[in-house]
């Protein structure tokens, strides 16, 4: 029973919930079974004991007192017991969305024929989906419900007037284009992580000629997911992410819910991410813009937790554009919303980040050599820290035998993707060609310097580019 997911379910119950549960299994409209309810009550209590108090043989005497164990009725009151809270949390999530609570009325009036009722119902139902502020594709597929239900309804009255199959068509419309372009920019993001994936375009491309087109680029649910999936796959046209970033920037991001907005961000930071390893440094500040604007809305924080990916990205952009007092108090507000197990290790880690960049090598090193990483990014980021670090104290054997190591370590690194460590490769190559540089010869400087600025793609581009000065 321990592993049921009848526990599975009570151990996510938050103690309102139980509350609440409680009640709904003492009534007799949802229950009438005095066995479920003893069986609820010992799973209160027993969910903080150990796997043992929750065994069946276990229970048994709390549900059916003084009676033989009997499997087949134990496993009876669980199914039961499960059906009742399944119920209660179904009606619990439709009780809650007071446009779906709404409709359901219209649809009963109007199959009850109760005109008075179906209209007042229809009036409420128009009121909840409107004055909620989401306007993303759940709210085209209500307005799409909503217009089938009232063309049901002046089907009913009469077949020879005027019904809303145009308003019917176009909320379909509009609800399958933006989700379309939503879906699609999902498999793109999909096909990076996983390069086995395969994906067919379907009516991909006729809908992406349609919102061109036509007025649908003015509804924010479509505009967000087609600008920035033609940003993504046209990376040379910017202006496409220049509409993406005004609108994200806007009040139009509020008409999304967190999920959404943090997997636009997430696209547009992706967007950022080549742009500036080839160099581009405005698109440093853009990405950090958005990070920051991520931060104070609270955008980036899923279930109260902070990724510690987010977390690394965010101090590594903030370095880069040099925004070190607003990334220190960073650090120092947000390390309480990383999960405990990595906080020690990651605060650290970006701390010695800090200090390699304020010029303070000695406390930067001292914390690398200190700390091991099991992850593969953070080793390399790491890794390439120390490297930075020996060249600028002329450590030059360390800095050397290091760049043989991360050579080696890339090499055997099968799961790094190929852009990346393509980036990092190049780097180490040019960093030993950097070992080698006479820094009198003018001639010899220009010619690196050439080669530092075109190389592509190039990890710490600006780094090599200031040794050279």
């Amino acid at each position: 029973m321990q592993k049921s997911v009848l526990v599975e379910i009570a151990r996510s119950l938050s103690k309102k919930e139980q509350r609440e549960l409680n009640k709904w299994l003492r009534s007799p409209s949802h229950n009438q079974r005095e066995d479920v309810v003893n069986l609820f009550d010992y799973l209160l209590s027993a969910l903080s004991k150990n796997d043992e108090a929750l065994k069946k043989q276990k229970v048994w005497p709390a549900v059916y007192p003084g009676e033989p164990y009997d499997d087949a009725r134990m496993r009876q009151v669980m199914y039961f017991l499960g059906k009742a809270v399944e119920e209660y949390l179904a009606f619990e999530d439709y009780k809650n969305n007071q446009f779906q609570y709404q409709l359901a009325l219209s649809r009963q009036y109007r199959q009850r024929k109760l005109e008075k009722a179906y209209r007042q119902a229809k009036r409420l139902s128009t009121d909840a989906l409107e004055n909620q502020p989401l306007r993303n594709a759940d709210y085209l597929l209500q307005k799409f419900f909503l217009e089938t239900e009232d063309y049901e309804y002046q089907l009913g009255l009469s077949q020879s007037t005027p019904v809303n199959l145009q308003e019917v068509a176009n909320a379909l419309e509009k609800w399958f284009t933006a989700e379309k372009l939503r879906t699609s920019l999902e498999m793109l993001a999909h096909r990076t992580v996983f390069q086995k994936a395969q994906y067919t375009d379907g009516l991909l491309p006729e809908t992406l000629h349609y919102v061109e087109r036509g007025e649908l680029i003015e509804d924010p649910a479509i505009s967000v997911y087609y600008y920035i999936y033609m940003a993504v796959t046209n990376p040379d046209k910017e202006e496409y992410f220049e509409q993406f970033e005004n609108l994200i920037h806007s009040e139009q991001a509020l008409k999304f819910d967190r999920d959404e907005v943090r997997n636009l961000y997430l696209a547009a930071w992706n967007y950022c991410v080549p742009k500036i390893s080839a160099g581009r440094q405005d698109f440093a500040r853009r990405a950090f813009e958005l990070y920051r604007q991520g931060v104070d809305t609270g955008i980036l924080l899923e279930n109260e937790k902070l990724s510690r990916y987010t977390f690394i990205n965010i101090v590594g952009i903030a370095l880069r554009v040099r925004e070190y007092e607003w990334v220190e108090s960073f650090v120092n507000n947000y390390q309480q919303y990383l999960e405990e197990k990595y906080r020690k290790s990651i605060v650290h880690f970006n701390l010695s980040r800090i200090y390699f960049e304020k010029g303070d090598y000695d406390q930067a090193q001292r914390m690398l050599l200190n700390f091991e990483y099991d992850e593969m990014h953070l080793n390399i980021i790491a890794k390439t820290m120390l490297l930075k670090i020996y060249y600028e104290q002329t450590e030059l054997d360390a800095f050397e035998s290091l760049l043989e190591s991360m050579r080696i370590y890339l090499q055997r690194k099968e799961a790094l993707d190929t852009a990346r460590k393509s980036a990092y490769k190049n780097m180490i190559s040019l960093m030993k060609k950097l070992l080698n540089h006479n820094p009198y010869s003018k001639a010899q400087t220009e010619r690196l310097r050439e080669i530092f600025s075109n190389t592509q793609p190039l990890m710490e581009r600006d780094w090599l580019l200031r040794q050279l000065d």
